[in-house]
């Protein structure tokens, strides 16, 4: 038996000759392979082939004219460019769909690359019928059996809770029905529809809620633990907004299993508070307002006003551009969360002002004008600290970990706080809010000459004027920052 190294090449051949007999296989070509005979190979000569892929099925053993049995060995061809493809292979893909930039970064992106190695050269990725169908199915069953365990993990000691909310997205009725125990705050058990219901007559009313919920209750109890043993009983807290017909299906529940106790959802009552002291108390309402205007003008529709802001904005955040909140309907507490902004722009929101560009424009005096007095300031710090404590609450009940014990303590300072700072509010409002600090907070906008400062109204009919002077930084730089940070 002769073996001869024909090529330096990955992709070489390696000979075998046979002195009598030959493999009975038939010859089978392959295209990316160098096929050599035994005649032309001399230790020295370069075989000229394509580098075999990777993928390719390893190759068959054919026989030669001269009746040698060739044996070929592939390679994985190697691209020194194949990783900038891929970079920008994943950057067109996610900028072609609008996908966030984020999921580059993503671990299942890296997953299906890892996976995508060791395929072969003629998969096809899946039909759409197929993602939204049997694939869907699979993952669904896949994590519903891991928040099952999660779920029920130590429920057998701690107990679970149940709680839910209607919903309407899109026109759409809907009621979420969730679980939470120590090991897993989170798990969706249900989000049912009920447009059925109702197109027959039906209300969505305590009872019809208390039905959604009565079988996903049984569901869990005849869920098998990692100990596969079954926890009837479980289910021992149940938490529900102040709505009338969920407190009422909380006490259908509570006839159904006795062991189960019913309460308020602390986040939505919360919120609920919140909307509450910005829509009926005048204070907390005229800054709202006010914080809307100075974001129509510095971040929304006066385009030479929002250009400056952006460049300012950079220079005090280490040049990150650090705008305005919009309040929203959907999101608990908004209108205070944009005066916390409004506090933190505080340095940019001067510096613009004071800035030559913005002198020149001559307009938006009123507003301005408010913005570059010290006193305003200091009443929109002591206006959100005596909100901190709800505030905290909020929070509190958004994070994914335990906090009953500091959910009791904030309730308790909330009652404590209120009446001290309120008290301090209401003092610093009577040096702050004259009859022309007044007037300049409620302006509806005048002296608009920049042809660049055209309406593009987005909701907030709320536009202004300017001033020259500008002011000192208060004394409460410090507390305002710990208090925008919350």
């Amino acid at each position: 038996m002769n073996l001869s190294s024909p090529s330096d090449d990955v992709g070489g051949a390696l000979e075998i000759d046979h002195d009598s007999a030959s493999l009975k296989q038939p010859h089978s070509a392959i295209t990316e392979t160098s096929s050599l005979s035994a005649s032309s190979i001399t230790p020295r000569s370069k075989s000229s082939a394509v580098r075999s892929s990777f993928f390719q099925p390893p190759p068959k053993k054919g026989k030669t004219e001269t009746g040698l049995t060739q044996m070929r060995l592939c390679g994985n061809a190697v691209d020194p460019n194949a990783t900038y493809r891929m970079h920008v292979a994943i950057a067109d893909f996610l900028h072609s769909h609008c996908l966030p930039f984020s999921l580059a970064e993503d671990p299942k992106l890296a997953k299906i690359i890892e996976i995508g190695r060791t395929l072969g050269p003629h998969y096809k990725p899946p039909f759409r019928q197929d993602i939204g169908g049997k694939y869907l199915d699979a993952i669904y069953e896949t994590n519903w059996k891991e928040q099952m365990r999660t779920l029920l993990s130590e429920a057998r000691v701690f107990g679970l809770t149940v709680f839910g909310d209607g919903a309407t997205i899109k026109t759409v009725p809907l009621v979420n029905v969730l679980a939470a125990g120590v090991n897993n705050p989170f798990a969706l058990l249900d989000i049912a529809d009920c447009t059925d219901h109702l197109s027959n007559g039906g209300k969505k009313d305590a009872m019809h809620i208390a039905k959604i919920i009565m079988p996903l209750i049984e569901l869990i109890h005849s869920e098998p633990d990692v100990h596969n043993k079954k926890s009837p009983g479980i289910v021992d807290l149940v938490f529900f907004d102040g709505a009338s017909n969920v407190q009422n299906a909380g006490e259908i529940l509570r006839i159904f299993n006795p062991r189960i106790t019913v309460g308020h959802g602390a986040e939505h009552v919360v919120s609920l508070f919140f909307s509450d002291v910005y829509n009926k108390v005048p204070e907390f309402k005229r800054l709202s307002d006010f914080a809307k205007r100075v974001r129509n003008i510095f971040g929304s529709v006066r385009h030479s006003p929002s250009a400056m802001f952006k460049k300012y904005t950079r220079l005090h955040n280490k040049g990150i551009h650090l705008g305005f909140i919009k309040p929203s309907e959907c999101r608990m507490a908004g209108e205070h969360i944009a005066l916390l902004r409004l506090l933190r722009l505080k340095n940019a929101l001067r510096a613009t002002i004071t800035s030559k560009e913005f002198i020149e424009l001559r307009v938006f005096h009123s507003i301005t004008g408010v913005l570059m007095n010290p006193d305003f300031w200091r009443y929109l710090f002591v206006m959100c600290r005596a909100l901190y404590a709800p505030m905290r609450v909020l929070r509190l009940a958004d994070q994914k970990s335990p906090a009953m014990d500091k959910l009791y303590y904030y309730v308790i300072q909330t009652d404590q706080m209120l009446l001290k700072y309120i008290a301090d509010a209401e003092e610093r409002g009577g040096v702050l809010l004259t009859e022309s600090t007044l007037e300049g907070m409620k302006s509806q906008s005048a002296g608009i000459s920049d042809d660049d400062m055209e309406d593009e109204s987005d909701g907030d009919n709320d536009d202004e004027e300017v001033p020259e002077e500008s002011g000192d930084d208060d004394d409460s730089d410090s507390n305002e920052k710990q208090v925008s940070l919350m």
